[in-house]
């Protein structure tokens, strides 16, 4: 089947190559393919959707993409896809589905939520997939912003080294311009009427170091205008010197793949789609761009009535506050929300096999619409792994038995669901670990490496 959609797609894109580069023809190229998708999409469904929850795929990412340049949105100027992820059913409807005994029947709706912007406006949309049309179309009118996308702070974040201001500044330093990056940052909110789509750039000197977060360049400030994409305040107040390189470099004498594979385990588990099952547990497992890994559906076999009682429904991480409570004029904005600000699957990066996940994991990759609202792959962005402890899950010894000594017990084995988001010098690990107790532990690790703020020294109070 994947080999007739793939030559569909072909076949579309090659008649789509021969038509005349005008508007017309790249109507009907979206005519075309939007009449592809309507006729594939009800076997698509049949053959590959095993559960409600199931995240887009990369075909339903272009679908939707497909029927909203379609739409009067691309008559604005500038149409953004900022948010493109499965319009969750409602609860009620899944659990019916999923305690009915008829899931080789498709679930009987399948949509999509979107966010874009276009012509300096946000519009939230309901894309029903089934129909390939738009069933919702509102413009949002409330206080903030979408996120920005990855390509404004790219754009933002190169400004600087445009600008003859900033070149002067480093000039005055003595930097070569060549060893500096800077980075775009969210400006927080302070109580204020907000009405542009705002960032600050901080700059940094990677010079002597692979961590430039360690040689931040102090004093510079730069406030952009994302919508314009034009540095609207440039200010240079030269405050501490810049910090030296020495001991900064993070990356260890032994990068790469260790030669030792550590709780080398055995798969244990099946996954069916992005259904798990393991031990005593079936959940389901997805990944969008702003929550990264979500747990659906989690249920445990109880013995007593020997059937699976529902124990969560959905869960994932909902934001991470992250305020650096300096008042100076350089930091006091930095209230990130790396989360609704970033996204954790936008910021998912490829877990390494033997160092991120250890042998016999398995690995799922994670599928998101970037800022054209084409599909995007994050390989290897979640992997599933059995875990020995090297605890005892329970023991007993028994004596009481004439002439018979009786031991027995099992060791403590747990199924863990990992992502990594590394978002600026943070990196996150989020485990959700599924143990045969019946109980879930989620844990989240916090490494990466240290941002410095360069400060004047003072020494005995001068």
């Amino acid at each position: 089947m994947w080999d007739i959609l793939t030559k569909k797609k072909d076949a579309s894109f090659i008649i789509c190559q021969t038509l005349p580069i005008n508007s017309t023809s790249e109507s009907k190229c979206l005519d075309m393919q939007l009449l592809l998708a309507a006729i594939l999409l009800p076997w698509l469904f049949t053959a590959t959707l095993s559960h409600p929850l199931d995240p887009l795929n990369p075909s339903e990412i272009d679908q939707v993409r497909l029927i909203v340049q379609k739409s009067h949105l691309a008559s604005l100027s500038n149409l953004t896809f900022h948010f493109v992820d499965l319009d969750e059913p409602e609860k009620e409807d899944v659990l019916l589905w999923l305690s009915s005994n008829q899931h080789n029947e498709s679930f009987p709706y399948r949509r999509a939520k979107v966010v874009v912007r276009a012509g300096s406006e946000t519009s939230e949309l309901i894309v029903d997939l089934a129909t390939s049309s738009i069933s919702s179309d509102r413009v949002y009118t409330g206080h903030g912003y979408p996120p920005f996308t990855f390509n404004e702070l790219l754009q933002a974040s190169r400004l600087p080294a445009k600008d003859q201001r900033f070149k002067d500044s480093i000039s005055k330093r003595s930097l070569n311009l060549s060893e500096v990056t800077c980075l775009p940052f969210t400006i927080g909110w302070f109580g204020e009427h907000v009405t542009k789509r705002s960032v600050r750039v901080s700059c940094f000197y990677r010079g002597g170091t692979t961590n430039v977060f360690a040689r931040p360049i102090e004093g510079i400030s730069i406030l952009v205008d994302v919508e314009l994409m034009q540095i609207i305040s440039y200010v240079d107040r030269p405050r501490a010197p810049l910090p030296t390189a020495d001991g900064t470099d993070f990356q260890s004498s032994g990068q790469g793949p260790y030669p030792v594979p550590c709780n080398e385990t055995s798969t244990g588990f099946t996954i069916n789609g992005h259904e798990v099952r393991w031990a005593n547990w079936a959940f389901h497992v997805a990944f969008n761009a702003r929550a990264g890994m979500i747990i659906s559906t989690a249920s445990v076999l109880d013995p007593g009535r020997r059937k699976l009682r529902r124990v969560l429904y959905r869960g994932h991480v909902s934001e991470t506050f992250v305020p650096y409570m300096d008042p100076t004029s350089g930091w006091y904005y930095r209230t990130f929300m790396d989360i609704g600000e970033f996204g954790f699957g936008r910021s998912a990066v490829s877990l390494e096999p033997l160092m991120d996940c250890p042998a016999g994991a398995v690995f799922m990759d994670g599928y998101m619409a970037g800022a054209d609202g084409q599909a995007q792959k994050v390989p290897r962005a979640i992997c599933i792994f059995e875990r020995f402890s090297g605890d005892v899950s329970w023991r007993h010894t028994e004596i009481g038995v004439p002439g018979k000594v009786l031991t027995s017990g099992k060791p403590q084995t747990s199924l863990v669901v990992r992502m990594t988001a590394t978002v600026g010098n943070y990196d996150y690990i989020l485990d959700w670990e599924f143990k045969q107790s019946g109980s879930i532990k989620v844990g989240v690790s916090l490494t990466g490496v240290l941002e410095m703020k360069a400060t004047r020294t003072n020494i005995m109070g001068t």
